[in-house]
């Protein structure tokens, strides 16, 4: 799991003012595909694959899997390149870009538990997504991809569960092509260009109790968030450890506890703990996915504003109250946060203080007043 402070290094040799790099560094940081360490910008079938390994290794599990993965694997030709024409007329940025109009609230908490049932119990759509060349061609209430505009559109409406089955399998099948052609592509690089990886990052985990790890993480979220996870959440422990490829990263060789429930998937809400591999040290704790996000409160920018300034000092009491860390030595960074949203539906404000040399980044809910994720980063 990267932390995206490798940024930091690139960025160092660019010749512009240390406020405009930092800035830079904060937006690549909080970037709309990598938000922070909690947002994993990832295909459905990895968020599967994912879901395999965390217990859903039941028989009927298994045979939805079995049947998720014949569905792939069997696609025509003709719609796999259709796929893949897609993908390379994609110039959006971020995950909503592709689409004519972002989910609602609603629409997102159904996604969830329907993606849930696509992955976890086989459920999918009766019909597909609709093809038109131009956007004048399209009825207007089907899920349809225009080429003309290169975006999926969706009704105006709201999406019936057939109509997100089908926005759930297209996007299912879009992130299938995008991982066969991204493994072709690397297979085919030869050993001396700059993106062939002689040494993966994502290694087995080793050398360290992995029951420990899920009741030191258990024991952070009920911490920070007042929550217990119990049997319907369960967990999965990575690996990622950079330094095997270059030692100066050894700092950022770390253990990752992701707690999802059974069939979850990027939209899902998600517990995430991070630990130091080397030291075990606490790293970072935080609460995503789009199903959460949908259930926040908004404010309007200016609001959020106001109101993101007026909470520092609660927020700063509450990293002395449950981690030590009191009266910063400066507060570094601060704004508006749009994990999902950059319309002004402002639901949380992103911090970041320094305690000697250790940077502390929060994420607040605005309206709730909670921490949604704290991450601790030695300089």
């Amino acid at each position: 799991m990267n932390r995206d402070d490798f940024g930091r290094d690139i960025l160092s040799n660019i010749e512009i003012s240390s406020e405009d790099r930092r800035a830079l560094y904060m937006n690549c940081k909080k970037g709309k595909r990598a938000g922070d360490f909690r947002f994993r910008h990832a295909g459905a079938l990895s968020a599967f694959i994912i879901t395999m390994t965390v217990g859903c290794t039941g028989i009927g599990a298994h045979a939805a899997y079995m049947s998720y993965k014949q569905r792939l694997e069997e696609m025509p030709k003709e719609e796999v390149e259709q796929l893949s024409g897609d993908l390379s007329n994609d110039t959006s940025i971020t995950i909503d870009e592709a689409w004519s109009r972002g989910l609602n609230n609603n629409e997102t908490l159904r996604l969830a538990e329907l993606e849930r049932d696509y992955y976890g119990n086989g459920r999918f759509p009766e019909g597909e997504v609709g093809r038109v060349d131009k956007l004048s061609d399209w009825d207007g209430v089907s899920v349809c991809y225009v080429e003309e505009d290169h975006l999926l559109h969706l009704p105006e409406s709201e999406l019936t569960d057939e109509q997100l089955l089908v926005f759930i399998d297209y996007n299912a099948k879009k992130d299938y092509v995008m991982t066969q052609e991204a493994e072709a592509y690397i297979a085919e690089l030869p050993e001396d260009d700059p993106d062939h990886v002689t040494v993966s990052p994502y290694v087995e985990v080793t050398g360290v109790d992995e029951n420990m790890l899920i009741s030191s993480g258990k024991d952070e979220v009920k911490k920070l968030f007042g929550v217990d996870l119990g049997s319907e959440w369960e967990a999965d422990i990575s690996a990622f450890q950079p330094s095997l490829d270059n030692p100066d990263f050894i700092n950022h060789d770390m253990y990752t506890v992701t707690w999802s429930k059974c069939g979850a998937s990027p939209n899902s809400t998600s517990y995430t703990v991070v630990y130091g591999m080397h030291d075990l040290k606490l790293l970072a704790v935080g609460v995503g996915g789009r199903e959460y996000w949908a259930t926040l409160g908004s404010l309007g920018e200016a609001e959020a504003i106001r109101k993101g300034e007026n909470d520092m000092a609660t927020v700063l009491d509450k990293l002395d109250t449950m981690y030590g860390y009191k009266n910063p030595d400066s507060v570094e960074y601060t704004e508006v946060y749009h994990e999902y949203d950059e319309t002004g539906d402002a639901r949380q404000y992103y911090y970041v203080f320094m305690f000697g040399n250790v940077e502390v980044s929060v994420i607040w809910d605005l309206v709730d007043e909670k921490i949604a994720s704290v991450d601790f980063y030695t300089e």
